[in-house]
């Protein structure tokens, strides 16, 4: 874990990445701030916050994942989560001890590469390698011309951003240019722990599916009608492609165990028994992850751990090594 040195360290010996996809079962997240309720008015107790995670760090779950929201956009009805998250990733690394900590994601187009590259392989080493790392374009059109960048061009700076941070994880003193500079006589460092972060898509990137599958370690989507899933898996999975597959669902748990489902945005109003039967099906159709997201629940948050601690995750809890 030199890090002023190259690794050679594969991506899925990492922590962070082989407890999120160990290989052989599906594993389970949760998106921060751990609250339900108002969407714009996020919970930003910090200590009510790191005694939350502390919990689901010990009853197992897999990891918590964190949204890049640049600015407040009053429009969009969805603040997300208020803190930096390169700031709060330090904060939570030094909270805890084993669980994953992930972004889904940062807003790559609008970022510095030479600044994310620095501050992810530093959010690697002061995570022990528990760091995943999802990139995205962003989907908030008032923040592009307040960064100065073109949003019809985002794909375009997306993939160039991408490739100056790979130069910058995998050289040493070699020169990088790209179309928003040029760096000459200067290195990177800290070098990550592996070859590089786990690197994560987060959306579609507005990238083909076979980008996706030769640039990502792992891909994350959304919630979509099952069958719609089931094709987008396998869309995933061609040519041969088993790296892991991950998404994110809204989830308003139900009191009542045995509750059916109904549909909620980008998830599920449902019983605890019901959830491990949706589950057990994404795990079937080839999902590796599912990450949590419970700010559009109406049951208090603690409530909802409870009830997932005892009737869910008992499914899915990660083995500790």
């Amino acid at each position: 874990m030199d890090p002023f040195s190259l690794s050679t360290t594969p991506v899925t010996s990492l922590p962070g990445f082989s407890r999120v996809f160990p290989g052989n079962r599906m594993t389970l997240g949760l998106a921060l701030p751990l609250d339900s309720g108002d969407p714009e008015r996020p919970d930003v107790d910090i200590p009510r916050q790191i005694s939350l995670i502390q919990r689901v760090e010990a009853a197992g779950f897999a990891a918590v994942w964190l949204r890049d929201i640049p600015l407040r956009d009053p429009d969009f009805g969805d603040v997300g989560q208020a803190w930096d998250p390169v700031s709060y990733l330090g904060y939570l690394g030094a909270s805890t001890s084993s669980l994953a900590l992930g972004t889904a994601a940062v807003v790559a187009p609008l970022r510095h590469p030479l600044h994310l590259a620095k501050q992810a392989a530093s959010i690697d080493h002061l995570t022990g390698g528990r760091f995943l790392f999802g990139v995205a374009t962003g989907d908030r059109t008032s923040e592009y011309p307040a960064f100065g960048v073109d949003s019809g061009a985002r794909d375009e700076v997306f993939r160039e951003h991408l490739d100056v941070m790979q130069q910058a994880w995998t050289t040493q003193h070699r020169g990088i240019r790209w179309s928003g500079g040029r760096m000459w006589g200067g290195d990177v460092i800290p070098k990550p722990v592996a070859v590089r972060p786990p690197l994560l898509t987060v959306g579609s990137c507005l990238q083909s599916m076979a980008w996706h599958r030769e640039h990502a370690d792992a891909h994350v989507t959304y919630q979509r009608p099952l069958e719609t899933q089931r094709t987008y898996i396998a869309g995933w999975r061609e040519e041969g492609n088993t790296k892991p597959f991950a998404m994110s669902m809204s989830l308003d748990l139900h009191a009542d165990a045995h509750a059916p489902a109904g549909a909620i945005k980008f998830g599920w109003r449902v019983g605890a028994r019901r959830l491990v039967m949706i589950l057990r099906e994404l795990e079937a159709m080839g999902v590796d992850h599912v990450i949590l997201g419970l700010k559009r629940g109406t049951r208090p948050v603690e409530d909802v751990l409870d009830d997932l601690i005892r009737d869910v995750l008992p499914e899915f809890t990660v083995e500790e090594t």
